[in-house]
């Protein structure tokens, strides 16, 4: 029964430097040693660039480059590649120490931040259609007018082995690779940036998408167990929390109660329906998700199957034949393929609302690219290796790795004999908001995303204990699948929604 398209989404689930203004001391110049694939990383690169937003100019720095880390004794290990962009401020004040400043990743494991630089958070963005599809190439850039950089200053990681990170020379790239050696590299490169930089005295925000919300709640508790730096605020995007609902058992049946409301917001905005129409129908479908659906499921399969078929052909829009056939519990790679079958396409499990033709009608699950991720990476890499080189003038013969799919299949998700399982961060999560009461936590979804479907945080949320004093988890969902923002509408309400943790501050 377990059909699910683990090696496609689990591999790519997913779901960052810039000169500092005058008054802020300076990251420090590369140490890697000389030869090597290391030789071809350029010296930062500092670049002035301006923007409008609201009628107001924006003049900020761009800082592209490396910082290296360190071992125990004092030796680089790698070499990790960002992007910051910090405000300069007004001629007659003075640089704020104390200014918001971000660190923005994407996940994978394996993805470069790209995605959300150039498609949600930077103040240049990739031109997309209004449902948030690639145009054709060449790609644009634009203005991004829902940057986040008038709230906080940014900085955009590429961890080893994604974007122009590499591992030095005597280190294996693999020893990052890892759900505890990646919280270590991606927590010294925060202490490191924060020291060279002068930020030790900025307030701290997390944001990531995917993995990447993953590595940002593992960071939330360890940046203050492990180094003593405890965030403000972090913003969780189509996060990945618990690996035992993103690789399920197939004898778990919670999953597929979860899964079954973003089918049916697949199939309710393929009817045009919107706002709070979509709203209620999907509350009804997700009663009965995790009422009378889930205690069918548990009831036996073919039982389950027999009680449940019906309504659950109503709520996709899948044949009843092909429903009682999966025994009422539907994988997502069945439903992209049989879902727009008789227009001959398959749809994206990134975001059900796009598809594309079916090169495989014959396959029983899609066989061909996926129109949103697969379309994504000679897209948004192109995009930014022309935005790296022509406009922050950072100009290297380097390979740039938008998507590393080495690193997904050889990542260590931490199981031992001791620890047998899934990985997962809730509990992390709820350690770094009893360590910091005013954390503040948003966990933003989509709701046509069948990779990490809305109603699993909602879930994951609701099975934790409210903590006394602390601040409550805060849960939006928006238009769009997983890369929800690559939608204007969209990008605009994530903008919106995450300003509340930084006005918190004032």
């Amino acid at each position: 029964m377990r059909t699910k398209l683990l090696e496609i989404t689990l591999a790519m689930l997913l779901l960052l430097v810039g000169g500092l203004p005058a008054g802020h001391a300076q990251v420090a110049e590369r140490t890697s040693p000389s030869g090597g694939v290391l030789s071809l990383l350029p010296p930062p690169q500092v670049s002035d660039h301006s923007i409008v937003i609201a009628g107001r100019t924006l003049n900020y720095q761009a800082r592209a480059g490396t910082l290296s880390l360190l071992s125990g004794k004092g030796d680089v290990t790698a070499e990790i590649f960002h992007v910051a962009y910090t405000l300069r401020p007004e001629p007659s004040r003075e640089p704020d120490p104390r200014r918001p400043i971000t660190f923005v990743f994407n996940g994978g494991p394996g993805a470069a931040s790209a995605y959300l630089h150039l498609g949600a958070l930077g103040p240049r963005v990739m031109a997309t259609a209004a449902d948030g599809s690639f145009l054709p190439p060449p790609q644009r850039l634009l203005d991004n007018s829902n940057t986040w950089l008038d709230m906080t200053d940014l900085v955009f990681v590429d961890p080893v082995g994604t974007g122009y990170s590499r591992e030095a020379p005597g280190t294996e790239a693999r020893s990052f690779w890892g759900v505890n050696q990646d919280a270590a590299a991606m927590g010294a490169f925060i202490r490191l940036y924060l020291a060279q930089a002068g930020r030790t005295a900025s307030p701290v925000f997390l944001a990531g998408e995917s993995y990447g919300g993953f590595r940002a709640a593992l960071l939330a508790k360890t940046l203050q167990d492990d180094i003593g730096i405890s965030p403000r605020g972090i913003v969780l995007i189509s996060p990945a929390l618990e690996f035992t609902l993103v690789r399920p058992d197939e004898f778990q049946p919670l999953h597929w109660a979860l899964e079954l409301p973003s089918l049916a917001a697949v199939r309710l905005r393929s009817q045009s329906v919107t706002g709070s129409e979509l709203q209620e129908r999907l509350a009804d479908v997700e009663r009965y998700a995790l009422g009378d659906y889930l205690v069918a499921l548990a009831s036996g399969l073919e039982q389950g199957g027999r009680l449940a078929s019906p309504r659950v052909a109503e709520i996709t829009g899948l044949p009843l034949e092909i429903v009682k056939r999966n025994f009422a519990r539907i994988p997502t790679a069945l439903f992209a393929k049989e879902f727009a079958r008789a227009r001959g396409n398959v749809l994206s499990v990134y975001d059900g609302t796009i598809e594309t033709a079916d090169v495989a009608p014959e396959s029983p699950r899609p066989s061909g690219p996926d129109p949103v991720l697969d379309r994504s990476v000679p897209a948004l890499t192109s995009a930014f290796v022309s935005y790296i080189r022509e406009e922050l003038k950072f100009r290297t013969d380097l390979s740039y790795r938008l998507l590393n799919r080495e690193i997904s299949g050889n990542w260590d998700y931490g199981t031992s004999p001791t620890r047998q399982g899934y990985t997962g961060v809730m509990d992390d999560l709820q350690q770094a908001r009893a360590l910091n009461p005013g954390l503040g936590v948003l966990i933003v979804n989509g709701y046509t995303d069948l990779v990490t479907p809305y109603l699993v945080s909602r879930y994951l949320v609701g099975q934790v204990p409210s903590l006394p004093g602390a601040k409550p988890i805060r849960l939006e969902l928006l238009e769009g699948g997983h890369m929800m923002y690559f939608r204007p509408e969209s990008r605009r309400a994530l903008r919106e929604a995450a300003s509340e943790l930084y006005q918190a501050l004032k």
